[in-house]
This record gives structure tokens, C-alpha cells and sequence, in this order.
């Protein structure tokens, strides 16, 4: 099995590994949904620090830019556009 950090020793990540498995569903789900939402706060607290001037609908659609591509951040901010006119 290939590793999934190159900082981590295999020993501790087996460790990592093996203590994931025991959890309970709900708590691996509720783990996960955290470590997105923290990932999903940091990504675009780091296109606001290197874009200080856009707003946080721009921050928005940039990040849906850079991780689901230029056709959907476009669509998403027409749809918002729209949206908004009306």
C-alpha cells in the first residue's frame, strides 16, 4: 500500500489506520465532514490573503474555480447573478 503522507512514518500511519477502522460510522462521517469544512475554510482563507480585494462572492467562485473547474464557477455565478436581479 502506497503511503498517503510522505512526513509520517509507516508505523504511525498503520496506527492512524487501524484506529479509524474502529470508529463507530458516525463518528468517521462526523470526522470527515469536519476535516472538509476545516479544509474547505482554509482554501479559501488563502485565496482571500492573495486576492485582498475580492469580496466573499468572488472568494466563492474562485474556489469553485480552482477545485471544480472554470465551466462550473461560471455557471454557479451566472446563476448568482441572476438570482440577484430579479
Amino acid at each position: 500500500m502506497h503511503p498517503y503522507t510522505t512526513d509520517t512514518s509507516s508505523d504511525a500511519e498503520d496506527v492512524l489506520i487501524e484506529l479509524t477502522r474502529r470508529m463507530p460510522p458516525a463518528e468517521r462521517v462526523t470526522k470527515t465532514l469536519r476535516m472538509s469544512s476545516r479544509l474547505i475554510r482554509e482554501c479559501k482563507a488563502a485565496i482571500a490573503r492573495n486576492n485582498p480585494g475580492l469580496t466573499q462572492r468572488e472568494i466563492d467562485i474562485a474556489f469553485i474555480e480552482l477545485n471544480y473547474g472554470k465551466e462550473l464557477a461560471t455557471a454557479v455565478n451566472q446563476y448568482q447573478t441572476v438570482g440577484t436581479d430579479g
